[in-house]
């Protein structure tokens, strides 16, 4: 079993991870990344916060590379005023904005990215790297068939001090007139896959037509629930805010160097910065002929799998959790009829999932806590060369949440039998359910799925004189773990790379509840053959 759970992560990883760099010798019509890295090499050399003379140096280059494609780039300014820290300041902003004409009259798409850094750092991720893959994209499309629409490359100024860039040219009513879609290239890291993490509301038609074109997909619906409790923003807040539709990509792995003075090109990855620039020239070749007059439908549930991007309609939501609800009422009284299982067994299902949990964070609070204290790890601290390595620490945090669980099912498993324990796991799983569903619908698939293999599987067993039987099949316990596992590797994947290391502590509590739904699995860990049913399934258990 340890085997199939290691091959089901690691093919998911191998799935998500950026792909293959391709090389300056690349055909005319393909990114390459060593192409656009070139202009990173340029534009992150210094510092070049809005204002600054850097930034100018920056611009210049920039409006070059632009007349160089035929993009015939102009340039918006603004005079801006902020005050920070009782200080007023005073500066223009300026908006680079490239056309790539297209064959027919109709909306606009417009690619975009920010060319002003922090002063802390050359900002070569955040965001050369955006603005080298919409150079690059610009002069793959050059080489290729003319497309429908007008694409525009928009390169902000001021996105640092506060989308400032943005918001000036927002405030171009024309502009909000002209253009029918935004799609906005950032960064909070410095290595890993390009995710697709906000779209604007009224996403089924941009998440339909994303999942047609994306060359290698890393997207979910709970990663744009998630951002929209955060209190971060982007060019496309702005953007998203003037009613237009968008999409917003960015890499969040190596976040260490993020605002920082090692936000350097010796940090870019090519790897990233291939998926970047395979995004955008998709994006821009789909959508470059697509009527983007009205791109607006009910929203959508989606999550990368495999390599495809998997959706359905965000109204099937409430019904499916209605449905499984019902289906678990119905085995619950089943079996409690057919004397296989006993509330107070479930109960006691439930006590061991809530133990599982509450010890799982207390012990991975302690492990992280004493490695603080022996001074080895500091996340708070930008180092090139971490004392204790994240990946490492990560997989204690998960190894750790496992051996809890096995204690505490092996405390428990005289006071409950495996149908028992599996049915207090589904139901846990449905009050997740059930909460996101109310509260984060676009979350809901993390539950709902594989709730729905384990519903099947437990109806299954309906039939037979010894349900456990079923339960503890070889092919029924890998059907049942592959969705858990896959998707909820997705989910520490993004956190873990994504998060400061001290919050990853929760993710030993969301070890423990995928645990618990898979609990014939674990029993494996404890027995080396498959268990023997422990209770006497002719009278009711407890």
């Amino acid at each position: 079993m340890a085997i199939i759970i290691l091959l089901l992560i690691s093919l998911t990883l191998w799935w998500e991870s950026p792909p293959a760099t391709k090389g300056a010798d690349a055909e005319g019509h393909e990114f390459s990344a060593e192409r656009a890295f070139k202009h990173v090499e340029v534009i992150a050399q210094h510092p070049h916060p809005v204002g600054s003379a850097e930034n100018e140096k920056v611009r210049q280059y920039l409006l070059q590379q632009m007349e160089e494609l035929g993009l015939e780039p102009k340039v918006d300014s603004y005079p801006w005023t902020i005050k920070r820290n009782d200080i007023t300041e005073l500066f223009d902003l300026h908006n680079i904005i490239g056309v790539l004409k297209g064959s027919q009259e109709g909306k606009v798409l417009m690619l975009t990215a920010h060319y002003d850094s922090t002063p802390f750092g050359p900002g070569a991720n955040d965001d050369a790297v955006g603005v080298a893959a919409l150079l690059e994209t610009a002069r793959a499309l050059q080489a290729g068939p003319q497309l429908a629409n007008d694409v525009w490359f928009v390169l902000t100024d001021g996105e640092e001090p506060g989308l400032l860039g943005a918001t000036a040219f927002w405030n171009e009513g024309n502009y909000r007139e002209t253009i029918g879609l935004v799609a906005n290239f950032e960064a909070r890291g410095s290595k890993g896959p390009a995710i697709m993490f906000q779209t604007s509301n009224d996403n089924g038609t941009l998440i339909s037509e994303f999942a047609s074109f994306a060359p290698a997909p890393v997207s979910n619906s709970l990663v744009g629930e998630i951002y929209k409790t955060m209190p971060n923003d982007t060019d496309l807040t702005v953007s998203l805010k003037a009613g237009i539709p968008g999409l917003n990509f960015a890499h969040a792995d190596g976040w260490d160097k993020y605002h920082s003075p090692l936000d350097t090109p010796e940090y870019v990855s090519l790897a990233t910065l291939q998926h970047h620039g395979d995004n955008a020239l998709a994006a821009a070749k789909h959508f470059g002929n697509v009527d983007l007059s009205d791109v607006a439908s009910a929203n959508r549930v989606y999550f990368n799998w495999f390599g495809i991007l998997i959706h359905y309609p965000q109204s099937m939501v409430l019904p499916l959790t209605l449905l499984l609800c019902a289906m678990w009422v119905f085995s619950l009284i089943f079996y409690i009829r057919k004397e296989t299982v006993s509330l107070k067994g479930v109960a006691y299902g439930l006590l061991a999932i809530v133990a599982g949990i509450l010890l799982s964070l207390a012990a991975a609070y302690i492990y992280y806590k004493v490695i603080d204290v022996l001074g080895i790890l500091k996340p708070e601290q930008r180092s090139p060369a971490p004392a204790v390595n994240p990946t490492f620490y990560n997989i204690g945090i998960v190894l750790l949440a496992l051996f809890v669980h096995l204690i505490v099912t092996r405390f428990f498993k005289r006071r409950v039998n495996e149908m028992e324990m599996v049915l207090s796991g589904m139901l846990f799983f449905i009050l997740l359910l059930v909460g996101t569903t109310w509260f984060l619908p676009g979350a809901s698939y993390l539950f709902a799925l594989p709730l729905c293999v384990h519903a099947i599987v437990v109806g299954c067993a309906m039939r037979r004189k010894h349900p456990a039987g079923i339960l503890n099949r070889a092919w029924s316990i890998i059907l049942c773990a592959i969705l858990p596992i896959t998707l909820f590797t997705s989910l520490f994947h993004l956190l873990f790379t994504a998060m400061p290391l001290s919050s990853n502590i929760v993710c030993a509590a969301l070890c423990s509840i995928l645990f618990a739904l898979l609990h014939p699995m674990m029993l494996r860990f404890i027995s080396a053959r498959p268990p023997e049913h422990r209770v006497d399934y002719s009278i009711i258990s407890g």
